[in-house]
């Protein structure tokens, strides 16, 4: 027992030194659905300890001031939510499932839309005031209105960062998950402070909304250098490279141009021998994101190899062979570009199979395997 708890968290380490983007974004789901049912046990836990909200020493009944909406409980936030967990599930194993998760998506937005118009709808008429209008300078007392706030705004682009991470991986995921954690960070520290001034108020009978907010300045450029960088990192233009066939002698100063090995070629003249190119009974490119060979015909029952070139910079990829119903048959190894490698494919029994990158999901083709 204690042996396999130990091997189980060699596992685990092993992702995080060495991490395998493709194990790592199918376990995303797992771990915000983990947090997800984490937070809400604990928010249950905190509302059950809580009392009834008082002013003063009589408790104050839960009535709605006159002239005030207060829409009543609602699941379609809930069903929005399980829309897009549903499309996050989509954005990692594609296929038919991300299809399905666009459609829950839809689903669920279209009918929280609906209901909306339905509350609005039933409301405009009773709430109209009558002319001429009187302008109210704020809510009536005991009425807490929260003021605006740019949270909303930041959660939303640090999700859509978020969403370029899963579809092109590497450090852009990096970023786009320390984006969005701290977005929601922010936002619940504010969450957290504008509920201590409601229980305060519940307390003293004075509520405080808090100062008018400012331009958060700082987040949004904090954002921008996240984005920026992990751009940079995943097309390999950060860290800088030496020139390429550079060589300096002592103390950094140019090797002399007659010197053998200068401009890495030898003292006799003769030209530089170009490395072999990478050959195998199937060759696929990798570019933008996509195979540019989108089929390939290898021969049954016999081992064939597949010459792999990475023509993406910065950007890992790889290829996966898949049966039916999406079962992996053969991976090979995730490799940054630009890089070309020889991947040694088993034997497959005759039929047609698919082949993706299990980094990029959406990257996919067909193998025929014949006789």
């Amino acid at each position: 027992m204690i042996e396999a708890v130990w091997q189980w968290f060699l596992d685990l380490t092993a992702l995080l030194v060495t991490p395998d983007w493709g194990s790592l974004i199918a376990l995303l789901p797992i771990a915000i659905m983990v947090m997800v049912l984490v937070w809400v046990v604990w928010m249950i836990r905190k509302f059950r300890v809580q009392p009834r909200a008082r002013r003063g020493k009589m408790p104050v009944a839960r009535a709605t001031p006159a002239g005030i909406h207060m829409p009543g409980p609602s699941f379609a936030p809930v069903f929005a939510a399980i829309g897009a967990a549903l499309l996050f599930f989509g954005l990692v194993y594609g296929g038919p499932i991300l299809l399905l998760g666009i459609i829950a998506l839809a689903l669920t937005l279209l009918y929280w839309l609906a209901e909306g118009i339905r509350i609005y709808e039933h409301e405009v008429g009773s709430v109209a005031p009558a002319l001429p209008e009187v302008v109210h300078d704020g809510p009536p007392p005991g009425v807490h209105m929260p003021g605006p706030s740019f949270r909303p705004i930041l959660g939303a682009i640090g999700v859509a960062i978020l969403f370029l991470g899963l579809v092109y991986g590497g450090w852009l995921l990096i970023a786009g998950l320390l984006a969005m954690v701290a977005t929601l960070v922010g936002w619940l520290v504010d969450a957290i402070a504008e509920y201590r001034r409601t229980v305060d108020a519940d307390r003293t009978g004075h509520l405080d909304s808090g100062p008018a907010p400012r331009t958060p300045s700082l987040m949004f450029s904090l954002l921008a250098v996240v984005l920026v960088g992990g751009i940079l990192l995943q097309t390999g233009l950060l860290p800088p490279h030496e020139a390429e066939g550079s060589t300096s002698g002592a103390g950094g100063s140019p090797a002399p141009s007659g010197a053998p090995g200068a401009s890495g070629a030898p003292a006799s003249g003769a030209p530089a021998a170009s490395a072999p190119a990478v050959t195998g009974d199937v060759s696929i490119t990798a570019q933008n994101i996509a195979f540019v060979e989108t089929e390939f015909t290898a021969k049954a029952d016999t081992p064939f190899t597949i010459a792999f070139d990475n023509q993406d910079p910065g950007t890992s990829h790889n290829i996966q062979i898949n049966g039916a119903g999406g079962t992996i048959l053969w991976k090979g190894d995730i490799f940054p570009g630009v890089e070309t490698r020889l991947y040694d494919v088993p034997a497959l029994k005759a039929g047609e199979y698919t082949f993706s990158c299990t980094v990029h999901p959406s990257m996919t083709g067909k193998a025929s395997i014949t006789q």
